[in-house]
């Protein structure tokens, strides 16, 4: 009786050492191979961007992909704000990614610098739709040009589609001027907030340049 329990024991004792040998060995054979790699979150990047990016190639055993190398190419792209990779057993890798959302942008001799609501400039690209151009003088000035920004992220994005550009005249005077030829003194970047919500009155009304640099009296000739 004692013999058939050891039998038993090794038998048991072998099983579990086969069982951890193939957990271990297994996934980085061929039997879990990457056949897919599912890209979520990307609008200007392509798939295709985003799987190169990574390194993978499909037909690595997925056990021996490296995860944290994939996702920081991925990070390495200009639109990329966040990005995680992961396994997805038995065959997919999963990159899930955030991109910056461009507000404004400024255009300079190698192209448009494209700039997000916290002011971080991350890409020479074509604009989006709802990205804002802030020109004039003043806005070489980083201050001036973080304003600008300041302003146009205070404007939701279907109205900014509807803002051609702003124009920074001096450091405390913001212009904006619309797709339909009209202009709106914005005044200071100060109160965006309440200036954003009176320039989504103004967009209604007719007129051909309004003052909203005091919110709570819009000026209209």
């Amino acid at each position: 009786m004692a013999r058939l329990q050891r039998r038993i024991l090794i038998g048991a004792v072998v099983a579990a050492i086969l069982i951890a040998i193939a957990a271990v060995v297994l996934p980085r054979t061929q039997v879990f191979a990457v056949e897919e790699i599912a890209v979520e979150g990307a609008v200007q990047l392509s798939p295709e961007e985003v799987e190169a990016a990574t390194g993978i190639v499909n037909g690595t055993p997925i056990g021996a992909v490296n995860t944290h190398d994939a996702a920081v190419g991925v990070a390495g792209l200009p639109w990329v704000e966040s990005v995680t990779v992961t396994r997805s057993w038995p065959s997919t890798i999963e990159v899930e990614l955030t991109e910056h959302t461009a507000v404004a942008f400024v255009s300079e001799p190698d192209g448009k610098h494209l700039i997000d609501a916290e002011g971080q400039e991350f890409a020479v690209d074509d604009p989006p739709a709802g990205a804002v151009e802030i020109t004039g003088a003043a806005a070489g000035d980083d201050a001036v040009l973080a304003g600008g920004v300041a302003v146009a992220s205070s404007i939701s994005g279907p109205r900014r589609e509807a803002v051609e550009s702003i124009e920074a005249r001096s450091p405390n005077t913001f212009v904006l001027k619309l797709n339909d030829g009209r202009t709106v003194v914005w005044g200071a970047s100060e109160n965006n907030a309440n200036k954003a919500l009176a320039l989504d009155t103004v967009l209604q009304r007719e007129g051909q340049e309004f003052n909203i640099s005091n919110p709570q009296q819009v000026t209209v000739r």
